[in-house]
């Protein structure tokens, strides 16, 4: 799936908006998912079916998307994981986290917002979608407004 950004919505806005996840919880569909992640400086280690497997991020160039909805700006973000494969040891330097993402659609749209949590705190807010930015597509921009609207900030 793609990920999105929209740089005007502040994780500190969200972060003291009282009830952000409840609101969500009343009007959309959620699922949540919970990882075990070990972070180190040249990658993150998960276990999988009892192997510690290793993987590093790729970034490639990002599109933008200027007034995407209202003054908002759209950046797609053009990464993904890279499983590198199994492991046997993890660097000496590293910190091990528990990474909750508290994912929101639509009926059975396939375009989400997402919350990531550690420690029980909102780390990162994103959209995720299997469309492209530069395929125009109703109801992505409707979803995604929505979900824009109903952080209210």
């Amino acid at each position: 799936m793609n990920k999105f950004y929209i740089p005007e919505i502040s994780i500190r806005d969200i972060r003291n908006t009282i009830d952000i996840l409840s609101k969500f919880e009343n009007k959309y569909n959620k699922s949540i998912s919970k990882h075990s992640i070990i972070l180190s400086h040249n990658g993150y280690y998960k276990y999988d079916k009892d192997k510690l497997i290793k993987y590093k991020f790729v970034e490639k160039e990002s599109k933008i998307t200027e007034n995407f909805f209202k003054n908002y700006t759209l950046i797609e973000l053009n990464c993904y994981e890279k499983k590198i494969g199994e492991v046997f040891q993890i660097p000496y330097e590293n910190s091990n986290i528990i990474l909750e993402k508290i994912k929101f659609n639509v009926g059975k749209s396939s375009n989400y917002i997402v919350f990531e949590k550690i420690s029980n705190k909102i780390v990162d807010v994103y959209f995720l979608s299997n469309k492209k930015i530069n395929e125009k597509c109703k109801f992505f921009t409707e979803d995604v407004s929505s979900f824009i609207e109903m952080l209210n900030i």
